[in-house]
């Protein structure tokens, strides 16, 4: 039986994979329906990035936005100033931004969950503060306030395309990747130890696990990928606006994003980006005159999860499908009792 599931799951997956390399192109989808597509992969990219932190060892980082906004800036300088191609600047981004992930993790980890959390979110608003007041940032332009622009150009060597399409693709190359790597940490020692952490610190150390040096691990790793999130962010929008980067919203719709759908899976962060922005972008376009109103409703939604699926929606799915496959065995042997 487990066999034949995952037989089925990986088929499903498959097809569903062929769905999104082939129905763009086949349906000619318009220039605004392509941006809405990449932006929401972008969004299940930043949430299965997220999570590896926040999801698997349980801290609940509030300052995502600090990792995709470095990078969107650090990919976009070097492109801008030192004629860098962005496929290997956001590498390099990335790299750098990993790197200082770190030294913000060290201090940060040695408080308790919720500090943490509160500790990420001031580290967010200053560098809000920083990136909105200040022209230039270590004698490089970063434009403050008024954003750090770049010139459109037709330049596929330079991740610059007159058409969405290829931009389209390498997000979702992108989105498959994090999702593999998420795959392979959930499987290997490391993803049990992040669990174990999440679990039970105090547990996991007495066992010997390596707690500082995991989450610094796992911090190193989800500043990574949240980075280079941000410089593809910066490439295809030729535009970095710091209050929409460093600002809250984006930090907290991508917790919301992933704790609904179920942190600590390997699917929920996709699921709960998904419907998450869906919502979101609906509520922007029927109810614009309702100011902040999105914001509520993730909210709401988020109060609910919590009350009602405290694991996520993937998770609480995953408990109904067992409940009434244990229903039908019951049915089928009380059944089988009674004929006999």
């Amino acid at each position: 039986m487990k066999k034949m599931n995952k037989t089925t799951s990986l088929i499903l997956l498959a097809v569903i994979a062929v769905l999104l390399i082939a129905l763009p192109p086949i349906l000619h989808l318009s220039v605004s329906a392509m941006s809405l597509l990449i932006t929401v992969l972008l969004y299940m990219y930043y949430a299965s990035a997220w999570n590896i932190m926040g999801g698997y060892t349980g801290l609940f980082s509030l300052g995502a936005g600090i990792y995709i906004g470095l990078g969107a800036y650090i990919t976009g300088c070097l492109y801008k100033y030192a004629g860098v191609t962005p496929y290997v600047g956001v590498i390099l981004a990335a790299l750098v931004v990993a790197g200082f992930s770190m030294l913000l993790g060290y201090p940060t980890f040695k408080l308790q969950s919720l500090y943490y959390s509160l500790a990420t979110f001031a580290l967010l608003q200053v560098s809000l503060t920083i990136f909105k007041n200040n022209k230039t940032i270590f004698g490089v332009t970063t434009g403050a306030a008024e954003g750090f622009k770049l010139t459109a150009a037709d330049s596929p060597a330079n991740m610059q395309f007159a058409s969405k399409y290829p931009y389209y693709y390498i997000m979702l190359g992108l989105l498959a990747v994090i999702i593999f790597v998420s795959w392979y940490i959930s499987k290997n020692r490391d993803g049990f130890y992040f669990r174990a952490i999440s679990a039970n610190m105090d547990a996991a150390s007495s066992l010997g696990v390596n707690v500082m040096g995991m989450k610094l691990k796992a911090q190193f790793i989800s500043a990574f990928f949240l980075a280079v999130g941000g410089g593809f962010y910066c490439m295809f929008m030729n535009y970095i606006d710091p209050s929409k980067l460093f600002g809250n919203d984006l930090s907290i719709n991508i917790m919301v994003m992933c704790v609904v759908g179920g942190a600590n899976t390997l699917w929920g962060p996709v699921l709960g980006a998904g419907i998450m922005y869906t919502i979101k972008r609906v509520l922007e376009i029927y109810a614009a005159k309702v100011s902040g109103l999105a914001n509520v409703i993730f909210g709401l939604v988020l109060i609910l999860v919590v009350l009602f699926m405290p694991g996520g929606l993937l998770p609480y799915i995953g408990e109904l499908r067992e409940k009434r496959a244990a229903a039908r065995k019951k049915a089928e042997l009380e059944k089988g009792g009674a004929d006999a």
